[in-house]
């Protein structure tokens, strides 16, 4: 019995090494263990009172929390992102060559895998069992990754990258989202045939000809919609009218739109800006998250 329990804890020991080194790779202050716990209150995008009482929301941009050893789209990065009190979490969703939708971020699976080939010409089977190179985990089904996000109060940007997916496929998105109680969580910048199909289950994407409207002084009825973008395409004057017609506005904070020598310094006016003029929710990379009252992360670009 004394060797039972002297072999448990050694194992419950290397276990929380093995996650504290995890964590601590991400850069020079990150905790080399965190808890991870869920948020208090799955967001409801439907109600923009509940967005703005916690504003400012944020969303994880390539999956989560990335770094070394916790890979885009990564279920590691998931958990970091709550250890960081994100409130959403951006999904990239691909179809198999058999209908299921999987979470990647890349088209092809060189980079991150070592695999040279896409998403759509692998079925279900053989796609999860793709590994990251950066890490022990393979390909993730949303089916996974969904329920992992329930399980922490995340809601969800959907990113379908499969623009062109089969009915099959955007079936299966939805009965996803019903099956894991999002239906009041989730938004999607996934293109037209997305907000389409999904359009009722998700908030979807301002198009340029209801923002027209808002230009020329009309009020239509924007509830179910959210303006989304690049801040320095945005007329910061047009935050307040877009909300008071229903829409929420999320500017994106991505470092692939910023110079590499300067894409922290070069997003902070910006950042200042929107959080002035009270947009709902920002989606970033985690570089920048201390400019949304988060803790400092420093890693490579």
């Amino acid at each position: 019995m004394i060797s039972t329990v002297k072999n448990f804890i050694l194992l419950c020991s290397m276990a929380f090494l093995l996650l504290g080194n995890s964590f601590s790779t991400l850069g020079q202050e990150h905790p080399s263990s965190v808890e991870i716990s869920p948020i208090p209150e799955l967001i409801d995008v439907w109600d923009a009172d509940k967005v703005r009482a916690r504003k400012p929301l944020l969303i994880a941009h390539r999956g989560g929390v990335v770094g070394k050893g916790s890979p885009e789209c990564s279920q590691m990065a998931i958990k970091l992102a709550a250890a960081n009190k994100y409130d959403m979490i951006e999904l990239d969703v691909w179809e198999t060559k058999d209908h299921i939708p999987v979470v990647f971020h890349d088209r092809n699976m060189k980079e991150a895998c070592g695999v040279d080939g896409e998403i759509k010409d692998f079925t279900f089977e053989a796609v999860t069992k793709i590994g990251f190179l950066d890490g022990d985990e393979t390909i993730n089904s949303l089916d996974a990754m969904l329920a992992l996000c329930r399980s922490l109060n995340f809601g969800i940007m959907f990113d379908i990258k499969s623009r062109e997916g089969s009915d099959q496929f955007f079936n299966h998105v939805i009965e996803l989202i019903d099956k894991h109680d999002l239906d009041r969580a989730c938004i999607t910048i996934g293109g037209p045939r997305a907000e389409k199909l999904l359009k009722g289950k998700v908030l979807t994407k301002l198009s340029d000809e209801m923002l027209d409207k808002v230009k020329k002084g009309e009020s239509p009825d924007l509830h179910g919609y959210f303006w989304f973008g690049m801040p320095t395409n945005w007329q910061i004057e047009l935050v307040k009218p877009v909300q008071e017609c229903g829409a929420l506005v999320i500017p994106a904070f991505n470092t692939f739109r910023y110079s590499p020598e300067n894409y922290r310094a070069e997003i902070k006016v910006e950042a200042n800006q929107f959080i002035e003029a009270g947009a709902d929710a920002f989606q970033i990379d985690c570089i920048y998250q201390d400019y949304f009252g988060r803790e400092k992360i420093y890693m490579e670009k």
